[in-house]
């Protein structure tokens, strides 16, 4: 089969260090755009960035269909208790029958859509690229993909960074309560100024050393993005319906956020939000809206793929009374509906082992980079990563996934040095 690659070649040739290969996000989505302007400048200037489209999606081949889950599953996502379950030899019979349904529509691409799988297309990737070692910036699921990819070829490996990492140890029922799960409730809990703050800094993740490296063309320089959030009113000072402005400001930022050319007039409109309450400037860059181009790519592949994926990645019980009883055992008020999805892992196609505790090797020291409250990726899973990896471990504060590439500076500076050095010494702290 094959894989569509892209490479933006290293900004400063004179400079290039090699091929970085990026990938990120959850199973079935495409990976051949790398989000450049997110990610520190340094890393452009001196990589080739490598994106791709994994088996199975984008201009790799897209998956079939297999449709929606049969009724019995979906009358399981209301069951207030798993472990009382009616009807257990029905529940099995409708996850064997949607199995089956899926493996027929997918293919052979049904026990070949697990990382072990692509991280042999990795090693396609970098011979096809005439690299003799790649370095890896891998991020949230993808961060497994790193792991077997060291693990298999060490000696291809220059350096690699595993941020918001994953740990495949843990048993499928668990990882996807805690993966899926603790992704439902951050988006329905907490306090909302919060949430708009990160959002915003992630959308700045990539304007935010732009704006402290063009003092001239950046009037928020000094502080790119307090300044950002005082025009939104989400930091003391100035006037107007606050709803009003974090909108106006959120809606531009989303706009710009990927395109750098608009970066300067993103500036100066964040400016005269801030000093003069001015939203008109704001308005003007919201209406351009995301580029059709990049939203097309977030599109989400249908349920078989993620089957296909975590089925193969994980450790399973092999009956689906032995996965009601796992998910039951959890506790977890999403319970119900992750097993609606993953009851098909008894009986899912799968001739490959599942991937366990990766180990690291002598010859590579990988970085880890976790925040503390991580809440899609609990940071004891990957402490336990990094000890298994013999890797360095850098924590930060705070609740971000993918340090990287949403605005957190510490550890995007840790990256760099780690990316452009190759060695895991004298890295910065956050």
């Amino acid at each position: 089969m094959d894989i569509a690659i892209s490479r933006l070649p290293a900004a400063k040739e004179n400079e290039r260090i090699g091929a970085l290969v990026w990938a990120s996000g959850v199973p079935g989505l495409s990976g051949l755009y790398v989000p450049a302007p997110l990610l520190p400048p340094e890393l452009s200037d001196r990589f080739d960035l490598i994106g791709f489209d994994a088996r199975g999606t984008g201009m790799s081949g897209t998956v079939k269909e297999c449709g929606d889950t049969p009724d019995m599953l979906q009358k399981l996502r209301k069951a207030k208790d798993l472990a009382k379950a009616e009807n257990g030899k029905k529940l099995a019979a409708a996850a064997r029958t949607y199995t089956d349904q899926c493996a027929r529509k997918l293919g052979p691409l049904a026990e070949h859509l697990g990382t072990r799988d692509v991280a042999r297309d990795i090693e396609a990737i970098r011979a096809a690229l005439g690299e003799e070692k790649i370095s890896l910036l891998m991020g949230s699921y993808r961060t497994m993909l790193a792991q077997a990819y060291l693990s298999a070829y060490p000696d291809r490996v220059r350096a690699a960074v595993l941020d918001g990492t994953m740990d495949p140890a843990v048993a499928g029922p668990l990882a996807t309560i805690e993966y899926s799960g603790a992704m439902d409730e951050a988006a329905g809990t907490g306090d909302e100024d919060e949430a708009n703050r990160q959002t915003l800094r992630t959308l700045l993740s990539g304007f935010t050393p732009w704006c402290r490296a063009h003092t001239s063309a950046c009037p928020l320089h000094a502080d790119p993005v307090g300044g950002a959030e005082q025009a939104a009113g989400l930091k003391g000072g100035g006037s107007g319906d606050k709803a009003t402005r974090t909108k106006a400001v959120l809606q531009a930022a989303s706009a710009a956020a990927l395109l750098p050319d608009l970066w300067p007039d993103l500036a100066s409109a964040l400016q005269s939000a801030r000093d003069d309450a001015d939203l008109t400037a704001l308005k003007t860059l919201a209406a351009g809206g995301v580029p059709q181009q990049l939203t097309d790519l977030q599109e989400e592949q249908d349920l078989g793929y993620s089957l296909g994926a975590l089925c193969a990645d994980y450790a399973w019980p092999d009956s689906v009374d032995g996965i009601l009883q796992a998910y039951a055992k959890t506790g977890a008020p999403e319970a119900g509906s992750r097993a609606a999805e993953y009851l098909p892992c008894a009986d899912w196609p799968r001739p490959t082992k599942p991937l366990g505790a990766l180990r690291g090797s002598q010859r590579i020291t990988p970085l880890v980079i976790h925040g503390e409250h991580d809440p899609i990726a609990g940071i004891k899973g990957a402490r336990a990563t990094a000890k298994r990896l013999k890797a360095h471990l850098t924590t930060f504060p705070g609740t971000s996934h993918v340090a990287t590439a949403t605005g957190v500076e510490c550890a995007q500076r840790a990256a760099v040095a780690y990316l452009i050095s190759g060695k895991a010494e004298n890295l910065p702290a956050c």
